[in-house]
This record gives C-alpha cells, structure tokens and sequence, in this order.
C-alpha cells in the first residue's frame, strides 16, 4: 500500500483543503439512510449525460440562473472586468479565469436573489466535519451517514482519503459515489475507513465509453476488479451502477454484457442499481454557459427499466434501488 498521506497526525488531516461545490444535508438516495452528502470538484469524465456539471471542472466557476434574475443589474455594476453586457449575459472566456483575480466574481456579491453565484468554495476537513456533524442525530436513529459524491471525490484524492479517515475516527458511516476513473493507491489508502462503496460501470464497449465519456474504461474495470478482491479483507459493501442511458447502453446486450463481466470478474460484490437517464441537471448546463447535449433525449420508461432488471435477475446478481 502506498504510504503517501501517512504519517499525517490527525489535526493535519483535519486542516486537509479541498475544494467543494456543494454539501447536501438531508440526501435520501446516495446510500442508507438518511445522509449528508458531500460533492467535490473535479472529473476526468465528461459524460454527455452528467447531472453534476458544476462539479467537472478542478477550478471555481461562477453560475447564473437567469430564470431567477430580477434584473437589478448590480452584478453588471460590479465586475470589474466588464464581462457582462446590457442583456446581463456574461462573456465566459473571462468569467473562466476570474477565480485567480484578487476580487473574484464580485459579480455576485450584491446578487441578493442568489441567481448569480459562486460554485466551488475552498473547505478545511475540519469545516466539512462541522457541516455534517449538525446531522450526526439523524445518521444514528435512520443508519445513514455521510457520502462523498462528485465530481469524482479520488480526483481530490489526499482531501477524501483525509475527510474518509476523520469521519471514521468519528463513527461516522462512510460512502463514496465512484466513476471508477481514478488511480489505485488513491482506493488503496481510503479502504480501511470506507463502509460502501457505489461504483459505475457503464459501458463494457471501450470505444463507445470513450465517445460518451470522454475516455476508455481500462482503468474503470480494473478498478472494478480490484475493489472486488480488496472488498472481503476490508468488508465494505460494494455497489455496481449502470447509469441507463438511451442510445447508450439501454439495450438488453449492452446490460447483459455488463453483467457477464460482472459475474465473471467480480467475486465479492453486494448488488447492482440501474439509474435511469433524467434531465433534472439541464438548468446547471445553462447556468455554466454551455450547451446541454441530450435536450432531446426521453427517460427510459419503468418497463423498460423493469426488463433490465430482469436481466441482472437471470445472472443471479441482486438488484437494489436506493
């Protein structure tokens, strides 16, 4: 195993700085229980279907959800780079590398609706600590605890092994929520303080991963393969997620593919869950400035989410929803 990040005494894990975009208190659906979860910064996935696009980027970013707007026109008055013209609408090639100036996004300083804001904010474990542990009554009485989501949290890899190991010196239940697309040591060092795991998995066909996503899925299955090996000696509970999307991997195949590798690769694992395509992250896309891709895609419907669960029934593999 490898030894960075060892030695540290825990008030420097507590001082351990990532970046955050988001805390989520009173989360019903990223694990057991009623949790916190926790969403990093950084991706090195850009999944054409991503709900989480404000937690892509390694870096602060403003957002602008102009169906908030009131027109007050402070935000105008106050960037000092004239990045925003008389529509309100700001020129992103700016906006991009106002994190590094001395008086960033004072855009949103004066934005009392909040529909101009800052995504990305600089955390201390220990400030993340203090935000979950106000809910520490509501993980005891429903078994719920704190989960890392994303992003991908092993893209901040020294800030999450440091969060997972703080939480675990509290008997905090811990979760992560994995693409799978990360280095083995950063899994390596988090083993021992992880109690689920939820890892994606979701196209068997590299070269199609790579269209969607960005990226092949070598690293993906391997990791895959390895989190089954070390999920025995360490005991945490092992997830497999297949994100369904249409056009992507919503045919029979593509899930029947999945699961042989599954079955065949993957000794110890607790389940699978199918999540079916939404577009609940449209609006964030907008508010980035980008364009969203699948604006006209449709959700799978439940009978078609039903029939591939079937599938992972007739491979023997046990079907959770969350």
């Amino acid at each position: 195993m490898s030894n960075k990040g060892k030695g540290k005494t825990m008030g420097e894990l507590l001082n351990q700085k990532g970046l955050i975009a988001n805390i989520e208190r009173y989360a019903i659906n990223d694990g057991n229980g009623v949790r916190t979860t926790v969403f990093v910064k950084g991706c090195y996935l850009r999944c054409r279907w991503c709900c989480n696009p404000e937690t892509q980027e390694f870096y602060p970013q403003m957002s602008f959800f102009s169906d908030k707007c009131i027109a007050c026109f402070n935000c105008k008055k106050l960037c000092p780079y004239h990045a925003i013209n008389d529509e309100l609408i700001a020129d992103r090639s700016i906006c991009r590398n106002c994190y590094k100036k001395e008086d960033a996004f004072a855009c949103t300083k004066k934005c009392y609706v909040g529909c101009r804001k800052v995504t990305g904010q600089e955390m201390t474990v220990k400030e993340v600590i203090d935000v979950v542990e106000r809910d520490s009554p509501f993980y005891e009485s429903s078994g719920g605890g704190v989960t890392i989501s994303g992003g991908e949290p092993l893209a901040q890899p020294d800030f999450t092994y440091a969060l997972l190991k703080s939480l675990h010196e509290r008997w905090i239940d811990t979760c992560i929520e994995t693409c799978g697309f990360a280095e083995q040591y950063a899994y390596e060092r988090i083993l021992p303080y992880i109690d689920t795991i939820f890892m994606d998995i979701k196209n068997i066909d590299s070269g199609k991963h790579k269209e969607w996503t960005g990226q092949n899925n070598t690293k993906i299955l391997d990791n895959a393969r390895y989190l089954s090996a070390m999920g025995q000696k360490f005991g945490f509970r092992l997830f497999f997620r297949i994100p369904i999307i249409p056009g992507f991997n919503d045919k029979r195949e593509d899930v029947e593919k999945t699961a042989d590798f599954v079955k065949e690769n993957c000794d110890y694992f607790t389940g699978m869950e199918l999540l079916p395509y939404h577009q609940l992250g449209r609006g964030k896309y907008y508010s980035l400035g980008r364009k969203y891709e699948l604006e006209n895609m449709d959700s799978p419907s439940d009978e078609h989410i039903d029939m591939l669960n079937h599938v992972l029934a007739d491979h023997d593999i046990p079907i959770y929803k969350f």
